[in-house]
């Protein structure tokens, strides 16, 4: 295990990009300078998982990986090269699909099954057991007409199947599936199916009668009878729709799943469901490979995914601390801006989402975001009021997406609201309504709230979400949010309160991810370098002041937090970013180009209506990640315009909206003059793109915290939302340009821009600072801001690191043209040597002499 943390390195591991392939490159890393390989999920996933998130079999290493002799090889040789590894591990769902063994047998075996508490699985207590599952292409009866569902053997047994997936047909069916449904184990199996209330006895007879039942079908396939049955009902929709109603699952069209599903997804993916991981025997279970590798070493620090499904977020993080004491813990936890991580977590810190959102906004000049803003409203005709817009889109997603979680939790608040004579005659309408407006209203994404536990400032989150939705709501009686108010601030909660509670908010941060990220983010586009996760598209520059504030928070409270400039879940790469940034400091020209562009373009409309929601994006995509292929271009668009959900959407595209967009992207690539107006517009942004890239990178490298690096962003690297961003990386090409890094000086390493041998070359510098001078980088090395003086201050952020190290970078640098006028910093006592020119200073320098040879600089103290 490796006790230093100087940097992580971000690997995404799937079928193209194995343990193997990533036990190849270690030797780069080490050379790199990184201390840990931060892995993506290696466990057991459905096979061809791209991410590894879709865990199947938590009990191994995925075989798309390599398998277990993969694992130790790529350990052996971490190892070897005193590279710690970071694990990222997936708690809150896994695969619902027949690759996972343990949903199966739920599906087969119903209440009965042993995994059967495994799954968030949320039944009416009145109503026998039943997982309702919406995957088919049209609905259920239209599927069963057109064939779409079919029996199949699959080693002796029997399961329905529908194109990719297929589920198991259980016992209580093979009766009428075999025509023997007068043998008494059927009839009792029969008569399980609608037990509402499971126990000892029940499960004893259903054990007996299953094993009578599997005795009954061996026969039946050993004398052909099984194999018989099978063919007779694929012509025979009646027969097989009576099969069917004898499992302990029902088949619905895709186009039910917001009304019908009743598994806790992970957001909208039915083809994830949520585990009750604050089940003790869940846990065990779900962690025992984690376990292992702990216990032999192998691990320095584990990435908790998505911890905001967790049921007790902070009890399941007290109970991997036990297996973890000495290790890392890092949670992917997304804050909103002011919030702050919860101090009574036992974790190290986040993944650095909110790290990158405020280092994101540096950039972006606030000055003339006004003109902006005119302009995209002008231009696309869409509206500016953000906080507005997330609202909307965050009910429609509630109404939809989660309809049938919004009913549940409806009827068990009305359940609540009936056991008291007080409260017994709330309208059950306005309950409803009451608690979808509060949920669409809060500004975080969720609370975390236990029985006897309520944190201020949960407390004060839920009241203002309370407030905001009490205001433009006459029409519903105060009473019902004063009672969802008073009973969210109840100092203890009983046990029908608490599991109100805890679903709603296991169900508030889907809502907001699915309502903003995923479709407010693809609505909003006035600057969409802001749109990214952990951070408020409404949100633009942000002050030196207030980033020195939060750099100070996190050297006081979370000095070991990660800090992250791109991450898989990125809706653009840093540098994609940091080009499109500029725009705010040139919003006239480009309210100009706009325009140009636009009647450039008007041919490859076709003579169709234009969307210039649409248009307006793929021109700043083009700005962002120029040179990119139409079809790299295209596919971000699709998407796009899909997630938008304006005109379509993933669940229901719209071929002639789609068409209409497929041909505008291409008639803009086939367009001359159009290409050429593009690069003349984009030339002189690239070198200030490139030079803002570069100070974020150092300020992530000097700033409290881990700096991390997503895979292949150590040279430029202008990639788009997923799956653009997970394309193979030229690990050879890297390790070429680090071989050279070693010997050139700064001058030599900007004598090759194109390459982004720049990039490479400061952050392996650093990194060899990091470990070279440990103890600059400490927890207790604090972090003091530097202001500068003159006409240009606000060009300038430089702050000290402890006592010995000083970054000092430019800021709008485009537009200051390299006229820092009387602007100057003064040095703290002693002399400063430049890490990357050599050059030394003392008290006042000018900002042109620490950028001579390098366009970021950072400073250490002479004799310590």
């Amino acid at each position: 295990m490796s006790d230093e943390w100087t940097g992580t390195y971000r690997l995404q591991l799937h079928a193209g990009f194995t343990l193997g392939d990533a036990e190849r490159i270690l030797p780069y890393l080490s050379e790199l300078g990184v201390s840990h390989v931060y892995l993506s999920p290696c466990l057991q996933a459905v096979p061809g998982s791209a991410h590894g998130y879709d865990v199947a079999d938590p009990s191994r290493i995925s075989a798309d990986l390599g398998g277990e002799s993969a694992w130790s090889r790529f350990i052996e040789t971490a190892r070897a090269r005193d590279l710690g590894i970071l694990l990222d591990i997936v708690p809150n769902h896994m695969s619902a699909s027949a690759y996972n063994p343990w949903w199966d047998d739920v599906l087969a075996h119903g209440p009965f099954s042993e995994y059967a508490g495994y799954f968030d699985i949320r039944r009416q207590a009145d109503q026998p057991f039943c997982v309702h599952i919406c995957t088919l292409a049209h609905a259920y009866g239209e599927s069963l007409a057109k064939g779409e569902l079919s029996v199949t053997l699959q080693g002796g047994r029997a399961r329905v199947e529908h194109f990719n997936n297929s589920w198991p047909l259980g016992p209580a069916s093979w009766g009428a599936l075999l025509g023997a449904e007068r043998t008494d184990c059927f009839d009792e199996l029969n008569r399980l199916l609608g037990e509402r209330h499971v126990g000892a006895k029940e499960r004893a007879i259903y054990r007996r009668e299953a094993g009578r039942a599997e005795s009954v079908l061996e026969d039946a396939h050993r004398s052909g009878d099984l194999a018989r049955a099978v063919q007779l009902t694929r012509g025979d929709p009646n027969w097989l729709h009576t099969v069917l109603e004898r499992q302990f699952f029902r088949l619905h069209g895709w186009k039910l799943a917001g009304e019908l599903t009743n598994y806790r997804r992970f957001f909208d993916i039915g083809a994830l469901s949520g585990i009750r991981t604050e089940s003790a025997a869940v846990f065990e279970a779900t962690h025992r490979r984690i376990e292992k590798m702990i216990g032999e070493g192998e691990l320095d620090g584990l990435r908790i995914d998505h911890p905001d499904g967790l049921r007790d977020p902070r009890g399941y993080l007290e109970r991997l601390r036990a297996l973890l004491p000495h290790g890392r813990i890092y949670v992917e936890k997304i804050l909103e801006n002011e919030e702050r991580l919860a101090e009574d977590w036992p974790v190290d810190g986040t993944v650095g989402y909110e790290f990158l959102a405020k280092v994101n906004r540096l950039w972006m000049d606030d000055r003339r975001m006004d003109a902006l803003t005119a302009t995209y409203a002008d231009f696309t005709g869409h509206t500016v009021n953000f906080p507005a817009l997330v609202r909307e889109k965050k009910r429609e997603i509630v109404e939809s997406t989660f309809s049938a979680d919004l009913e549940r939790l409806g009827r068990a608040l009305l359940g609540i609201a009936r056991s008291r004579w007080p409260t017994r005659d709330l309208r059950p309408s306005h309950l409803r309504e009451a608690l979808a407006r509060v949920t669409t209203a809060l500004t975080v994404y969720r609370t975390y709230r236990t029985a006897d536990t309520l944190h201020p400032s949960d407390e004060r989150a839920f009241g203002e979400a309370v407030q905001s939705a009490r205001i433009g709501s006459p029409e519903i009686e105060p009473a019902a949010f004063d009672f969802l108010a008073a009973l969210f601030a109840k100092p203890r909660l009983d046990e029908s309160e608490q599991e109100f509670v805890a679903q709603w908010q296991q169900l508030a941060p889907a809502v907001m991810a699915k309502g903003v990220e995923d479709t407010t983010f693809y609505l909003f586009d006035r600057l969409v370098s802001c749109n990214e996760v952990g951070a408020q598209a409404s949100l633009t520059g942000i002050s030196a002041e207030k980033f020195h504030e939060f750099c100070h928070y996190l050297s006081e409270r979370w000095p070991n937090n990660l800090l992250a400039t791109s991450t898989h879940d990125n809706k653009r790469s840093e540098d994609v970013r940091t080009r499109i940034s500029l725009l705010s400091e040139i919003p006239d020209r480009w309210a100009e180009a706009l325009h140009q562009w636009s009647q450039l373009t008007a041919p490859a409309w076709r003579n169709r209506t234009p969307d210039r929601h649409a248009e307006y994006l793929v021109y700043q995509t083009l700005i962002g990640a120029w040179p990119i292929t139409h079809e790299r271009c295209w596919q971000y668009m699709l998407k796009a315009c899909r997630e938008a959900k304006i005109r379509t959407s993933w669940h229901e595209p719209n071929a002639s909206y789609e068409a209409n967009i497929a041909g505008f992207v291409e008639g803009v690539f086939q367009t001359p003059d159009f290409i050429e107006s593009l690069e003349a517009f984009i030339a002189p942004l690239i070198l200030p793109g490139r030079i803002n890239s570069l100070a974020q990178t150092l300020i992530k490298l000097i700033a409290p915290g881990v700096p991390d690096f997503y895979q292949g962003t150590e040279l430029w690297d202008l990639s788009l939302v997923d799956p653009d961003n997970r394309r193979p990386v030229d690990f050879d090409r890297r390790a070429e340009l680090l071989a050279r890094c070693r010997d050139l000086s700064a001058p030599e390493a900007t004598g090759d821009w194109e390459s982004g041998l720049p990039k490479l070359w400061m952050i392996q510098r650093v990194l060899a600072l990091r470990r070279w001078r440990a103890g600059d980088f400490a927890s207790q090395s604090q972090y003091h801001p530097l202001v500068a003086q003159g006409a240009h201050l606000g060009n300038l952020l430089a702050f000290r690191r402890g006592e010995n190290l000083i970054a000092v970078v430019p800021r709008f640098s485009m537009t200051l043209a390299g006229d820092w006028s009387d602007t100057r910093l003064w040095l703290p006592r002693g002399v400063w040597k430049n890490w990357f020119s050599g050059t030394r200073a003392q008290g006042a320098v000018e900002p042109a002499e620490l950028f001579g040879e390098f366009p970021v600089a950072l400073l250490i103290r002479e004799g310590s």
